[in-house]
C-alpha cells in the first residue's frame, strides 16, 4: 500500500506524486499490496515543532515485509567503501527527508561534495539544509521512538533533467536525483550518503529493525490533521490581513512595531496577522520567538494547517524558542559549546558575546556572513518578540545587536512581568520615529462574562488590571469546585458535551496543573488529570512531560494538558484550573524567598502570586473551571466573586 498525504498542486506535492510513480514502476502492485506486507507513506510540506529546522519538503516512510529490490548498473559502495559486484540491493526499510529544488542550471552550482543554490543573489547550500532537515527528524523520530531509526536525506533537483558528469562520474556523487529518476535513483542516491550495509549475503537498505519501524510508521507525523474550531477561528483571523495589520505589515524590519496590553487583548495575534500580511504581500521572512515551549508548538500547529513556510525562497514566518535560539548564536559566536543548553551561565555568556563585539573581536562583517552561511537558523528581515517585558537585559541587548532595534518588533504583556524589572527595548531605537507603537485594550478573547470577572478579581486583589470588556461576545460563565478535576468524572463529561454541543473538538479544552498533578517514571512525565482522562478512553496531550511539549498535538481530539507555567499565550474554549490555591501558594513563596534573599521584586510576594494567577484565569474563551480548598486565599477571593457576580458561577 501506497499513501499520498500532501496539499494538490504544491511543488512539494508533485514530487511526492512522482515518488510514488516510481515507486509503481519498480514494484508492480505495491500500491495495492495489503498493508500488513508493505506500506509506503509519502507526505509533503511535512512541519516540525521544537527544531532548528521546521519545513521538509517530503517525508518518505516504508516498511516492506515482501521481498523488495532495487537493481541498478551504477557504481555503489558498501559501507566499508568495497564496490557493490552485480548492483542488487534489498530493500527493508526506509526513512528520508527530500528536498525539492525547482532551480534551473543556472541557478545552481553542482560539485562532487554537493549543491549549491541561488537565493536572493547568494548561494547557499542545498546539501547542508538538506543535511539539518535530515538531523531534525531524527530528532523528531528519537523522541517519538525512544531510539535510534537511520533517516537518509536526498535532494531533488526537478529543474534539470540529468546530474552533470565530470570526467565520467556523476555529481554530486550521492544525496541527490535530477528531475527524471527511478526508484533505483533515489534509493542509491538516498543510501550512498554512507554507504549500504550488508547484513547476512544480502547488502540491504534499512532505517531500523522491524519493531523500531513499526513504531515509525505507525507515528502521527505523516497523517493529515484536521483543525478544530479555534483552530478555523485563528487561522481565519491571521488570514483576514485586517487594515490595522496590513499597515504594521509594511513597518516590520524597518521601524520597531510595539504593541502592548494585558492578556487576551490580541497582541500575539496581531502580531501574527502582520507577519502573515509580511510574508504574502512582501515576501519577508520573519522569526518569532517566544520563551514558552508549549505556546511556541501551539503556534506551528496553526502555520502547519495553513501552510506557512518557515523557510521558503519568498519570504515566512519561523518559531522558535528563545533559549534555543539565542543558544545557537552563544555557539557560532565561539562564547558557548555544544551539547545540553546551560541555564546557569546563559545571562554570562550573552554579556561576553556582546564585549566581543564592543571590543571588536566580531564584527558587523562576520555576523553578515553568519546569516549567510546558515540561512535557515539566522537570516531574518524582522524578528518578533512574545513577552518582550520579561527578557533578560544581555539577551535583548545581544538580539539588538545582532540584528539592528529597527528589525526587531515586540508584543508588551502590561502587568505580565514575571522574571524581574521590565526590560529596557528603547535603547536601540533611540531617535527613530514610533509609527509602529499600538495599545491594545479591548478584551478580545474571554467572552462579556469572563472580562467583567477578570477586571473585578484584579480590583479585589489591588492589581492595575483591566480590559474593555468585549460586548460583542455575551456570555461566559465560571464554576468553582472543591476537591480534584481528576475525580469529578460527571463535571468532566459535562464540560466536555457542553464544548462539543457547541461544535467545539477536545484539542480546544485547555487544563492546566500544579507541580503535585504530575507524577515522572523512568524519564518521562505524565499528568494525574491527564491519566484520569485515559481511563474514560479520551485521548490526551500531556505536555507535563518536555519531549510532548516540544511537538504540536497532531489530533483535534486529544485534550490538552500543562502546567501553569506553560499556559502563556494560549487559549482554550474550556479552561480548567487544577488546584489553582496551589500555584498561587507556590509563587507567593518563590517571591517571598527572592525578597528575603535580597532580590528586588518591585511588589508584594502576594500582588507576585495574583500577578501570575491572572495570566492562567484569562486563558478561557467561554467557561472557567477552578478547583481549590475553600480556606484557601484563592478559595476566599472566589467566594467574595461568587456573592459579588452570582450570574457569572454556575
Amino acid at each position: 500500500m501506497i499513501e499520498l498525504v500532501g496539499i494538490s498542486g504544491s511543488p512539494e506535492n508533485e514530487a511526492a506524486l512522482a515518488i510514488k510513480q516510481a515507486f509503481m514502476q519498480t514494484w508492480p502492485g505495491i500500491e495495492s499490496s495489503p498493508e500488513e506486507e508493505d506500506l509506503i507513506r509519502i507526505a509533503s510540506n511535512v512541519k516540525l515543532s521544537g527544531h532548528k529546522v521546521s519545513d521538509i519538503d517530503v517525508v518518505v516512510m516504508a516498511r516492506l515485509r515482501n521481498k523488495r529490490y532495487i537493481v541498478t548498473n551504477a557504481v555503489i559502495h558498501d559501507a566499508d567503501g568495497n564496490r557493490i559486484l552485480g548492483g542488487q540491493v534489498r530493500v527493508r526499510s526506509f526513512v528520508a527527508a527530500i528536498e525539492v529544488k525547482d532551480h534551473t542550471a543556472d541557478g545552481m552550482q553542482i560539485a562532487a561534495g554537493g549543491v549549491m543554490v541561488r537565493y536572493g543573489g547568494r548561494w547557499k547550500s542545498a546539501t547542508d539544509q538538506n543535511e539539518e532537515q535530515r538531523y531534525a527528524l531524527l530528532e523528531y523520530l528519537q523522541g517519538a521512538t525512544n531510539a535510534n531509526p537511520w533517516v537518509y536525506r536526498c535532494l531533488m533537483l526537478r529543474g534539470i533533467d540529468q546530474l552533470p558528469k565530470v570526467r565520467g562520474r556523476i555529481h554530486p556523487s550521492a544525496g541527490a536525483v535530477a528531475g527524471q529518476f527511478t526508484t533505483a535513483n533515489l534509493l542509491v542516491a538516498m543510501a550512498s550518503v554512507n554507504g549500504i550495509p550488508k547484513i547476512g549475503h544480502e547488502h540491504v537498505i534499512r532505517s531500523a529493525n522491524d519493531e523500531v519501524m513499526e513504531q515509525v510508521i505507525d507515528d502521527p507525523l505523516l497523517i493529515p490533521m484536521v483543525p478544530s474550531d479555534l483552530d478555523r477561528k485563528r487561522m481565519d483571523r491571521i488570514a483576514a490581513r485586517p487594515a490595522e495589520a496590513r499597515e504594521l505589515a509594511e513597518f516590520l524590519g524597518e521601524h520597531r512595531v510595539h504593541l502592548r496590553g494585558h492578556g487576551g487583548t490580541g497582541k500575539t495575534i496581531l502580531l501574527l496577522q502582520a507577519a502573515y500580511e509580511a510574508y504574502v504581500r512582501h515576501g519577508k521572512r520573519c522569526l518569532l520567538l517566544t520563551y514558552n515551549t508549549a505556546l511556541a508548538a501551539d503556534i506551528q500547529r496553526t502555520l502547519a494547517l495553513m501552510n506557512i513556510p518557515a523557510d521558503g525562497e519568498g519570504g515566512g514566518l519561523a518559531i522558535r524558542t528563545v533559549m534555543s535560539f539565542m543558544f545557537s548564536w552563544l555557539r557560532r559566536l565561539g562564547v558557548a559549546e555544544g551539547g545540553e543548553l546551560d541555564f546557569s551561565s546563559y545571562e554570562a555568556k550573552c554579556r561576553e558575546a556582546l564585549d566581543y563585539i564592543d571590543q571588536g573581536a566580531v564584527g558587523e562583517a562576520e555576523i553578515e556572513a553568519i546569516k549567510a552561511e546558515d540561512f535557515i537558523q539566522f537570516d531574518f528581515d524582522a524578528v518578533l518578540i512574545d513577552e518582550a517585558q520579561d527578557w533578560p537585559q544581555p539577551e535583548a541587548d545581544l538580539l539588538c545587536r545582532l540584528y539592528g532595534g529597527n528589525r526587531i518588533s515586540l508584543a508588551d504583556g502590561m502587568s505580565q512581568i514575571i522574571r524581574g524589572n521590565p526590560t529596557n527595548w528603547k535603547s536601540s531605537v533611540i531617535g527613530q520615529p514610533k509609527v509602529g507603537q499600538r495599545h491594545l485594550q479591548g478584551g478580545l478573547r474571554m467572552k462579556a462574562n469572563l472580562c467583567v470577572f477578570a477586571n473585578a478579581l484584579a480590583e479585589e486583589v489591588g492589581l492595575p488590571w483591566r480590559v474593555d470588556v468585549n460586548r460583542d461576545a455575551p456570555g461566559g460563565r465560571v464554576i468553582v469546585i472543591e476537591g480534584s478535576y481528576c475525580d469529578a468524572t460527571e463535571l468532566q463529561k459535562d464540560v466536555m458535551a457542553s464544548a462539543l454541543k457547541t461544535g467545539n473538538m477536545p484539542l480546544d479544552l485547555l487544563h492546566c496543573v500544579p507541580p503535585s498533578g504530575v507524577t515522572e517514571k523512568e524519564g518521562r512525565r505524565s499528568s494525574r488529570l491527564g491519566q484520569a482522562f485515559m481511563q474514560q478512553n479520551w485521548s490526551i496531550w500531556d505536555a507535563v512531560d518536555e519531549r510532548i511539549r516540544r511537538q504540536f498535538p497532531r489530533s483535534a481530539e486529544e485534550l490538552r494538558i500543562l502546567q501553569y507555567d506553560s499556559c502563556r499565550g494560549l487559549e482554550g474554549w474550556t479552561t480548567v484550573l487544577e488546584g489553582l490555591d496551589e500555584f498561587w501558594e507556590l509563587k507567593r513563596s518563590q517571591a517571598a524567598r527572592d525578597l528575603h534573599d535580597g532580590f528586588a521584586t518591585g511588589a508584594s510576594p502576594e500582588a507576585i502570586a495574583w500577578r501570575w494567577c491572572m495570566i492562567p484565569l484569562t486563558r478561557p474563551i467561554d467557561t472557567l473551571v477552578v478547583t481549590c480548598c475553600p480556606s484557601s486565599v484563592v478559595g476566599q477571593v472566589l467566594s467574595d466573586m461568587r456573592k459579588k457576580l452570582p450570574d457569572f458561577f454556575t
